[in-house]
C-alpha cells in the first residue's frame, strides 16, 4: 500500500510539473512570437521610410515636389510573406485631413476658416450631437466655455467617472471618444476625415483629401455629393499640379475658398499588420518628412489600432 501511495504522488507531482512546464513553454513561446511581430512591424516601417525618402528624391530632380494616391506610397497596400505568417502594410497621408489642432492658432485664438470648414464637414455627415465648441473647449488652456454649446472642465467633473478637459492640443485623434456628445458612430464618421498634426499645420493637400474634405472647402457653402465626386474622378486622371488649376474648377465656380492648400505633404502613417503563428500584431507609426532636405522622423507609434489596413492588398512576390 505503501509503495502504491507513493507512485500515486509522484505521479500527481510529475503531472503538474508537466503541466506547468507547457505553461511556461507556451508562455515563452508567445513572447517570442509577440516580439518577432513587432520587429517585422518595424522594419515594414523602415520600409516605407525608404519609399517616402526616394518619392523626396524623385520630386527633387523634377523639381516639382507633389503627392497624391498614385505614387508608389499610395498605390495601395502591400503583403510580404514571411515564415508562418505575414506583413501587411500600408502608407496615408495625414494632410488630406483636417487638422482638429489648428482650430485653435498658436497665440489661443480660434480660426475662422478651419472652423468654417470642420462646420460644413459636420454638415456633410449628418453630425447633429456633437457641437464644435466642444472640441474647441477641449483644446483652449482657458476655463470658459466657448459659447452655449461649449464644455470645461465642469461638465466633465460631475460624470460617473470624471475628468477634465485636455486644454492642449491633441496628441492623438482617439481623445475625440473623451469629448461630451462623441459616440462611436460619430467617432468613425470623423476619424477618414480628421488628424492631430501640430497646431500650426493648416494646408490640405488638395491631391489625397476625400471627397467629403472638397464639399466643405468652400465658405459659406458646400458641394454636392456628386460635385465631391467629380473632382475625385478628375483628379485620378490628372493631380493636381498647381493651386491655380484646382481653384480654377467649375464646381467651386463663384465659391470663395479660403485658407491654406498644398499639392505635397509632410505627415504620414504606417501601418503595419503582421500575422504570424496565428497571431496579430499592430502598429500605426506617424512620421514626420522634412521637405528641405527629405529626413523623415517619427512622432508616434500606436500598438492599439485595429482595421488599419484598408486598400487593396498587393502580395509582393
Amino acid at each position: 500500500m505503501m509503495v502504491l501511495f507513493v507512485f500515486a504522488l509522484v505521479t500527481i507531482l510529475a503531472s503538474g510539473m508537466i503541466s506547468r512546464q507547457s505553461l511556461f513553454i507556451k508562455k515563452a513561446s508567445n513572447t517570442l512570437i509577440q516580439s518577432q511581430a513587432y520587429e517585422y512591424a518595424i522594419g515594414a516601417e523602415q520600409v516605407a521610410r525608404q519609399i517616402l525618402f526616394v518619392d523626396w528624391e524623385n520630386d527633387k530632380k523634377e523639381t516639382e515636389f507633389m503627392d497624391d494616391p498614385s505614387e508608389a506610397w499610395g498605390a495601395g497596400a502591400v503583403g510580404f510573406p514571411v515564415d508562418f505568417g505575414v506583413i501587411e502594410a500600408q502608407v496615408d497621408d495625414l494632410q488630406g485631413k483636417l487638422n482638429i489642432n489648428s482650430l485653435i492658432n498658436s497665440n489661443g485664438s480660434k480660426d475662422q476658416v478651419v472652423i468654417d470648414r470642420f462646420t460644413n464637414l459636420f454638415l456633410i455627415l449628418e453630425i447633429e450631437q456633437l457641437r464644435l465648441e466642444k472640441i474647441i473647449d477641449w483644446i483652449d488652456e482657458n476655463d470658459e466655455v466657448d459659447g452655449s454649446e461649449g464644455a470645461e472642465d465642469g461638465d466633465y467633473l460631475i460624470k460617473d467617472k470624471p475628468y477634465r478637459t485636455g486644454s492642449q492640443p491633441f496628441a492623438s485623434i482617439s481623445e475625440l471618444m473623451l469629448i461630451d456628445g462623441v459616440t462611436p458612430d460619430i467617432y468613425a464618421k470623423l476619424l477618414p476625415h480628421v488628424s492631430a498634426l501640430p497646431v500650426g499645420v493648416k494646408a490640405i493637400n488638395i491631391n489625397t483629401c476625400t471627397k467629403e474634405i472638397y464639399r466643405s472647402l468652400s465658405k459659406g457653402k458646400t458641394l454636392s455629393d456628386a460635385e465631391g465626386q467629380s473632382i475625385i474622378d478628375y483628379r485620378k486622371d490628372k493631380p493636381f499640379k498647381k493651386l491655380e488649376d484646382f481653384k480654377a474648377l467649375p464646381e467651386y465656380a463663384g465659391l470663395v475658398l479660403e485658407g491654406s492648400f498644398s499639392i505635397n505633404s509632410e505627415f504620414f502613417t504606417v501601418s503595419s499588420k503582421v500575422t504570424l503563428g496565428g497571431r496579430v500584431s499592430r502598429l500605426v507609426s506617424v512620421l514626420y518628412r522634412d521637405a528641405n532636405d527629405g529626413t523623415l522622423t517619427l512622432l508616434s507609434r500606436d500598438q492599439g489600432q485595429k482595421y488599419i489596413i484598408t486598400k487593396e492588398l498587393i502580395l509582393a512576390q
